[in-house]
């Protein structure tokens, strides 16, 4: 009898703790764009997404912010910080806002000198305890404090990458594209289009400069691939870059702090004679699907799936963005919807996700932004 009852028990159980793990996702979500501000000087924007029918409602913005280009949101959801793409000199910066995780509303904090130029991309730690951007027209790596008020301090390291590459139109300098933590948070990884390479960095906080070489301190990239941006799995143990100007998927398995090249995956498919510009790359929540933006002449998502045994990649399709040039996108906590950022176009269009196949569908949502680059969320609180 007793052991019917625990059946029983077993059988109530483990659908309510399932359904308990669902319901922590929000259906309500701030989508937070970040943008070049050469056609308007509104900066940052802030919608609420539902997460059900794919439809965005206005609720802020952030004024006289000069290219927030790239954005940052703390693990509390009330914090976003943004790089300062700005000047002739692409002259560097990073400001830091308030969120209200309540109605969206948003608001200047302070803004400190990355002391690198043209930085495109910016990640927090873990800890919360430092952030990160990578700057692209220097080829560096600006390190800066977080203040518990959530105000940026002054900077407290500058990594210099040197270097170039084959290409003699763009790899002629140093170009660092991404700063993106493993899993654990521990090594700080970031690509440079200008020389080939993946850096490592161990990072520890307890130090005023808390990055330092890792074991393995870089690997190279083939000549003239240019990696951009990149993702882990959810185990942590693959890896997967993409370049910018060869539209190509390197997997790399990860152990140990070891990086170890598995496989080329082309974007293009065969015969392919347009002028390619990878951008973004993300997987899907459950990690059963990889998507990937090209822009240049092509101006599509690649959807690959992924074979959770091995981490392979095999092609399933490809959607237009409905725009020109895809720079950024994302995929919504539920995997129900994608979000394409069309930088040239000005627009941010909407698409359904199946889950089973990967494929998308127009939700016949699009929103008219100046100049979006980047797509983040943050649940409703």
């Amino acid at each position: 009898m007793r052991i019917k009852l625990k059946l029983a028990l077993t059988f109530i159980i483990i659908p309510f703790l399932s359904f308990a793990q669902k319901s922590r996702i929000s259906r309500y979500q701030h989508l937070l764009i970040g943008t070049y501000t050469k056609t308007q000087n509104n900066g940052i924007f802030v919608y609420k997404f539902d997460t059900k029918t794919g439809r965005l409602a206005f609720e802020s913005k952030a004024e006289g912010i000069n290219n927030p280009s790239y954005l940052a949101i703390n693990q509390e959801g009330n914090k976003v910080y943004s790089v300062n793409e700005s000047g002739a000199d692409r002259k560097g910066g990073v400001s830091s806002f308030d969120l209200d995780t309540k109605n969206g509303n948003i608001s200047f904090i302070n803004k400190q000198e990355t002391l690198g130029s043209g930085p495109c991309y910016i990640s927090i730690a873990n800890d919360n305890k430092f952030i990160f951007t990578a700057n692209y027209g220097s080829g560096s790596i600006s390190v800066l404090p977080l203040k518990i008020d959530g105000s940026v301090g002054k900077l407290s390291q500058l990594i210099q990458h040197d270097g170039s590459s084959v290409n003699k139109s763009r790899q002629t300098a140093p170009h660092t594209h991404s700063v993106i933590f493993s899993n654990d948070g521990k090594t700080l990884f970031s690509a440079n289009l200008g020389t080939d390479k993946l850096h490592a960095y161990d990072y520890d906080s307890s130090f005023e400069k808390p990055l330092q070489n890792s074991a393995q301190p870089f690997v190279n990239i083939e000549p003239g691939f240019g990696p951009r941006h990149f993702v882990f799995n959810k185990n942590g143990d693959k890896l997967y870059l993409l370049s910018e100007m060869s539209a190509v998927i390197t997997i790399f398995d990860y152990k140990d702090k070891v990086l170890t090249k598995v496989k080329n995956v082309n974007l293009d498919q065969e015969g392919f004679s347009r002028t390619n510009g990878a951008a973004d790359i993300h997987l899907s929540n459950d990690g059963n699907f990889l998507y990937a933006t090209n822009r240049g002449d092509v101006n599509e998502i690649v959807i690959f799936k992924v074979n959770k045994t091995d981490g392979s990649l095999s092609r399933v399709g490809s959607q237009s963005t409905m725009g020109k040039t895809p720079r950024n996108f994302m995929i919504d906590p539920t995997d129900n919807f994608l979000l394409v950022a069309n930088q040239n176009s000005d627009d941010i269009y909407i698409f359904k996700r199946n889950k089973k196949t990967g494929l998308l569908t127009y939700n016949n949502e699009m929103l008219k932004v100046g100049s979006p680059v980047c797509l983040k969320m943050t649940a409703v609180k």
